[in-house]
């Protein structure tokens, strides 16, 4: 450092960290001297913003609103200032409004009628105004919106009064069914709107253009004031259901659904619907399982919607379920014991290739019904087990009972059956009772020709009903 000179010596200290600079300072106790030179400086003097003049700041107020988006016309600027009433009719509307406030309705119109055509066009805009209300308080919606579209033709009402009225005689004219009307006004109000329109606004003009078919352009409203709306409400999303299911746009329609489910899961319509629009998209699996879940939290209670959903499981090829929701539904009296309901049993324990329990169920048919065609389903059933005698015995029980669908067919079994128990005799003479009937009497006559010569031919099968539809084996 000696024979440094003084302009290095001052390079350095000059590269002194801060925080070293500050230790030397505390030493010589000189660290407060800097706080107290910046404590003792004088504040440098800021300038005054300039005043805005009231018409500067309005300017600048309308350029913000511009910029969010807001129409050149719905600028206060832009805005008429609105008119007091002339003397000429100011007194009678006083006298009308007095009427009005104590439900003088039919006095207050005829007042009203006689102002009309008095004053400056914001006089007759007010009385007609005035005018619409009296007729809405009487129901006359055609005359109130009537009142009202003269009120709006003269042009001269505040932009503020003049909107709510352009919303009000579109509700008027929809709620008196003059929809296109109503479709107008209220494309004309949306159109013409500065304030925010409402949901129920869109809900109105979606429900005059489905009154028109136009279910496109209705379900654009429903969605907008879905959209519009924090807490969607439930009957907006039904009247959406129905606008997506006049369009047949099924998968629309189940989404929407589950929509309505997350709303109110415990409404029972819902999960029918849901089914019902699954299986018009030929989703029979998941109608049955949505079906079913509704099943087990306690929501198909009526025996038609127990029934749908047999059907559903039959569709889908799941008998065994169809006839444990039929036998349980029958346990727990939410179907009657009675004929109707048991053969859906059976004939889903016959499908589902349960015999003992399609067995129990047909013999329990056969005893309370008038009819002996559940004796010839057990015959056919033991027949095609091989059970010859026991076949033998429910056929000749169904024709002795009657009312068989093709009692030919029961004789044509029954000599199947002797042929199995080796009683050629009484096959043959149930063979020659079968030609009698023109449904199986080739079949009969055939069997008639090779029981002299050789085996006889093939033996239908049972199914669910009484006519055959498969062949079985050879009988020998």
């Amino acid at each position: 450092m000696k024979n440094a000179s003084h302009m290095e010596v001052s390079g350095r200290r000059s590269l002194m960290p801060a925080f070293s600079r500050l230790a030397v300072l505390a030493a010589f106790g000189l660290a407060s001297i800097g706080t107290a030179i910046a404590q003792t400086a004088p504040v440098p003097q800021q300038r005054p913003p300039a005043r805005q003049t009231p018409a500067q700041i309005a300017a600048a107020k309308e350029a913000e609103m511009i910029a969010a988006g807001v129409r050149t016309e719905c600028l206060p600027s832009k805005q008429k200032a609105t008119p007091n009433l002339s003397d000429d009719v100011i007194d009678d509307m006083r006298e009308a409004s007095v009427m009005l406030g104590e439900k003088k309705t039919d006095l207050a119109i005829e007042k009203l009628k006689k102002l009309v055509n008095k004053g400056e066009d914001y006089d007759k805009a007010m009385v007609n105004y005035n005018l619409g209300i009296a007729y809405s308080d009487k129901n006359d919606l055609a005359s109130s919106a009537s009142a009202f579209a003269k009120a709006l033709s003269y042009d001269s009402l505040s932009m503020q009064n003049s909107e709510q009225m352009r919303l009000n005689l579109g509700q008027l004219y929809v709620a008196s069914g003059q929809f296109d009307l109503g479709i107008d006004a209220l494309r004309d109000y949306m159109a013409k709107a500065c304030g925010v329109v409402s949901p129920d606004a869109h809900v109105f003009l979606a429900s005059a253009l489905a009154e028109r078919k136009r279910f496109p352009e209705a379900l654009a409203e429903v969605d907008t004031a879905l959209g519009k709306s924090k807490v969607p409400k439930e009957s907006w999303i039904q009247f959406k259901l129905g606008l997506l299911y006049e369009q047949k746009d099924y998968k629309a329609s189940a989404e929407t659904l589950l929509q309505l489910i997350a709303l109110n899961a415990g409404k029972a319509d819902y999960w029918k619907q849901l089914a019902g629009v699954l299986l018009q998209m030929e989703d029979s699996t998941q109608a049955a399982a949505v079906l079913a879940l509704a099943e087990r939290q306690g929501m198909l209670a009526t025996p038609e919607d127990i029934r749908n959903l047999y059907n559903t499981y039959m569709i889908i090829g799941e008998p065994q379920k169809a006839a444990q929701l039929m036998d349980a539904a029958i346990s727990d009296k939410k179907l009657p014991l009675d004929e109707r309901n048991l053969e859906s049993v059976s004939n889903a324990w016959i499908n589902a290739r349960e015999n003992e329990k399609a067995e129990a169920t047909l013999k329990q048919l056969a005893s309370m019904a008038e009819r002996g065609e559940y004796y010839f389903r057990l015959g056919a059933m033991y027949g095609d087990q091989e059970r010859w005698k026991d076949s033998r015995e429910m056929l000749e029980r169904a024709l002795e009972k009657g009312g068989l669908k093709k009692p030919g067919e029961a004789w044509f079994r029954i000599a199947v059956a002797s042929y199995g128990a080796n009683d050629v005799k009484g096959a043959i003479a149930a063979l020659q009772k079968s030609i009698a009937f023109e449904d199986t009497k080739a079949q009969a006559s055939e069997w008639l020709r090779s029981l002299s010569t050789q085996a006889p031919p093939p033996v239908p099968s049972a199914t669910s009903s009484s006519a055959p539809s498969a062949p079985a084996k050879t009988a020998g």
